[in-house]
């Protein structure tokens, strides 16, 4: 298990419309800022800078639709400041040098991706400038096609590993952004089938960044050791992830077409359960159809026996082989606060994930 690591650097009382209106919140708020090195180096601030940068950034961010509907967006204010902010930069300054840029988002389950998407898109109304929005669970296969072609597996589960996405439909996507700034993306229920989820129809989206979201995007194919994908594996759980790092090579086309990434991670891998179990609640409460706890931490047992977070997602691993660069990496911790943010290098990667012995079915063990 990982360290506590570094403690939030934004105060939660610091929410948008308080800074607006409080001149000593703001100032509050500059020096908070000012203190982090690692995100100073990330956005090219020195030190003293930020104070002016923050007034810049307020000023656009002011309007009223812009605070209410971030407002509207439940985050903490270290998200906005340490996350959500940092990629618009991230985007205006790959948008200076590369048309229809292309960049992917990689987070374990539950990081909070799609919330995410929902704030760059009220972003980009205040930088201007028009993301198109993907996740990789938007390219699932079909139900049929997918329950096929993930049967080996030792876990029963039939989507997120390598081999259950429809890549040509996600490279067809991909190019035809680049070439026209418009692409059609399915669409994918979660609640369908019981909580197994099904693709429903399809949209044309237009936009001039494109931004793609998902627990293993980047993910590349690593030497399989005795050890993977942890140290108390089964047999079964072993040839299944040997067999999906063979898959991973059918991605790397993929990964090729984006210009950079952008990494986040927890400070435990331990947070992505309790995460999943939220949304999957959320989800039970509109009336829709969710997995059981159970079948949940089968799941996300199966997520990190397929591609092990520890070595298919290191920023030295995907940079390796010449996949997108690591641009950008922030950690979170178990309440979704951004505790850490920077340049790649800058910014602790978490202990590999401990996993309880296969007969195991406490997900409180889940490390």
């Amino acid at each position: 298990m990982s360290s506590p690591g570094p403690t939030v650097w934004v105060d939660g009382d610091l929410k948008l419309q308080a800074v607006l209106d409080g001149p000593l919140q703001r100032r509050r708020l500059a020096r908070q800022l000012a203190r982090q090195r690692g995100w100073r180096t990330l956005l090219g601030l020195e030190e003293g800078g930020v104070a002016a940068w923050l007034d810049q950034q307020l000023a656009l961010l002011a309007p009223p639709t812009i605070v209410e509907a971030l407002a509207a967006i439940p985050h903490h204010p270290s998200v906005l400041w340490g996350l959500w902010i940092p990629m618009v930069q991230l985007m205006g300054s790959v948008q200076r040098t590369t048309p229809r840029p292309r960049i992917g988002l990689a987070g374990v389950p539950g990081t909070g991706k799609t919330t995410l998407g929902q704030a760059m898109a009220v972003l980009g109304q205040a930088y201007d400038f028009s993301p198109i929005v993907a996740s990789v669970d938007d390219y699932y296969l079909p139900l049929p096609i997918r329950t096929r072609a993930m049967a080996a597996n030792p876990f029963a589960v039939d989507r997120g590993p390598p081999g259950s996405h429809d890549l040509q439909w996600l490279n067809r996507s991909l190019d035809d952004f680049a070439t026209h700034g418009q692409c059609r993306i399915p669409c994918f229920d979660k609640g369908l089938a019981g909580g197994r989820g099904d693709r429903s129809g399809s949209g044309r989206h237009r936009g001039n960044f494109f931004l793609l979201e998902g627990w293993m995007v980047g993910a590349r194919p690593f030497p399989v050791g005795p050890e993977d994908p942890h140290p108390d594996a089964s047999a079964a759980e072993r040839a299944w992830c040997a067999r999906c790092c063979n898959v991973l090579t059918e991605y790397t086309s993929t990964w090729e077409r984006l210009h950079g990434l952008v990494m986040v991670v927890p400070q435990q891998w331990r947070h992505s359960l309790r995460w999943r179990l939220q949304a999957e609640a959320r989800q039970r409460r509109r009336g829709k159809g969710a997995l059981s706890g159970a079948q949940l931490e089968r799941l996300l047992r199966c997520f990190w026996a397929s591609v092990p977070p520890h070595r298919a997602l290191q920023p030295a691993w995907t940079s390796a082989g010449g996949g997108p660069p690591v641009m950008m990496m922030a950690t979170l911790d178990g309440r979704r606060r951004v505790v850490d943010v920077g340049p790649p290098e800058a910014v602790n990667w978490p202990a590999p994930v401990q996993l309880p012995s296969s007969s195991s079915s406490s997900a409180s063990s889940t490390g």
